[in-house]
């Protein structure tokens, strides 16, 4: 168990590498801070909201085979695009994946369902959650 355990932990941690570290560099990531379809971003209070999508996250992280939870979802943001019924969400979730819980920062596009995860590098910060939304789940992207 505590192998498997162990295990889990270590693919969660490479696959939140490749996501957070190699997906976002400048070559592979699409520049959308000049992006004309960006809108504006919406924090995201409502309860039940924050709540659906933190499940669908959660499911999205089972059917990749990362095992372990994910709870108390906060900065959570909604980046909007013009002519488009497709959007971004953003936020920073804790992930309890068996060695102890931590933050990590989370983003999906809600239409494609490109979810990228970045576990460390980062500051508690709305606007740090918007630009990593905006850089790696744009709509339609």
């Amino acid at each position: 168990m505590v192998k498997s355990t162990i295990t889990n932990f270590t693919v969660t941690i490479v696959y939140a590498f490749v996501c957070g570290v190699l997906w976002s560099t400048p070559l592979k990531a699409q520049d959308t801070q000049s992006d004309p379809r960006f809108l504006e971003a919406q924090p995201v209070k409502d309860a039940v909201q924050i709540e659906r999508i933190r499940a669908d996250w959660q499911r999205e992280l089972q059917r990749l085979g990362m095992r372990g939870s994910l709870s108390h979802c906060q900065l959570m943001i909604e980046a909007v695009y013009e002519n488009t019924k497709d959007g971004s969400y953003g936020a920073v979730c804790r992930f309890d994946g068996g060695n102890g819980p931590r933050d990590i920062m989370l983003c999906d596009d809600t239409l494609v369902g490109k979810l990228t995860i970045r576990a460390w590098g980062f500051a508690l910060a709305e606007d740090n959650v918007l630009e990593f939304t905006k850089r790696n789940c744009p709509a339609g992207g």
